[in-house]
């Protein structure tokens, strides 16, 4: 009897330890990517670095494809995810830690390509829009009609995306004001071809270090903490500065 109760308690041992922290993202520079030596860098790299040091949270970030990443984020505890847009459709989805950076969404297309005449996400219907799976544009493009295959098409590498405008398998990429001259030149392709088509004016810009349901909150509560010291003293504009990047977040 002795040794059942023995057994019972190691199991129940085993099955309560909490899962490591998990550090996810994807290539996005110079927000985030993986330098040709294998170091993981970037403007919210070396942010999210300074939150754990501060925090005294030992991990380390990983970079995977966004849907990986994503997945990773919604199925298992204790895992954080950044730089994600939060929208309506994650709010209830993860925890928020706090704001990281502030962009702008664009469709853009090849300078060669015909005129385009779009004043409205309806008329982008007209033509074949690329996305990155699993981002928030896809869920936006889908709730305003665009069908995957049809006017929609999906990719989880910005290095297809790219190449399928280059090569015309799309007429237009949605984008944002920050990553796409990056996204192009990684891609060994030429931004200086491509030009802003339209802004997209009711999406979600703002993006955010969230963590899966299920994190503990004492991690959560002393990197909400670290942020805001981190902004407060000049620490974390400091980092925008040595990436020759500004933002309105706060």
């Amino acid at each position: 009897m002795k040794f059942f109760i023995f057994i019972c308690m190691i199991l129940f041992t085993s099955f309560s330890i909490a899962q490591p922290l998990r550090i996810v993202t994807e290539k996005l520079p110079p927000l985030q990517f993986t330098q040709s030596d294998g170091v993981i860098t970037g403007a919210m790299v070396d942010v999210v670095d300074l939150l754990l040091q501060k925090a005294d949270i030992k991990s380390k970030i990983e970079v995977l494809p966004w849907a990986r990443s994503y997945q990773i984020a919604i199925e298992r505890e204790n895992t954080l995810i950044f730089s994600m847009l939060r929208g309506k459709d994650r709010e209830d989805k993860f925890l928020w830690v706090g704001k990281l950076f502030a962009i702008d969404s664009y469709l853009v297309a090849l300078k060669s390509h015909d005129s385009f005449n779009i004043e409205s996400i309806e008329d982008a219907k007209k033509y074949s829009v690329g996305s990155i799976r699993k981002d928030l544009a896809e869920t936006y493009l889908r709730k305003h009609g665009f069908t995957k295959d049809k006017n929609l098409y999906l990719s989880s590498d910005y290095t297809v995306l790219w190449q399928m405008l280059f090569n015309g398998r799309t007429e237009l990429a949605f984008t944002n004001n920050i990553l796409w001259k990056y996204e192009i030149e990684d891609s060994n392709l030429d931004p200086k071809q491509i030009e802003i088509i339209y802004k997209i004016p009711d999406i979600a810009s703002d993006l955010y270090l969230g963590a899966s349901i299920g994190t503990d909150e004492k991690i959560i509560n002393k990197l909400k903490k670290a942020l805001e010291e981190i902004k407060s003293n000049g620490q974390y504009h400091q980092i925008l500065k040595k990436w020759h990047l500004t933002t309105t977040t706060k």
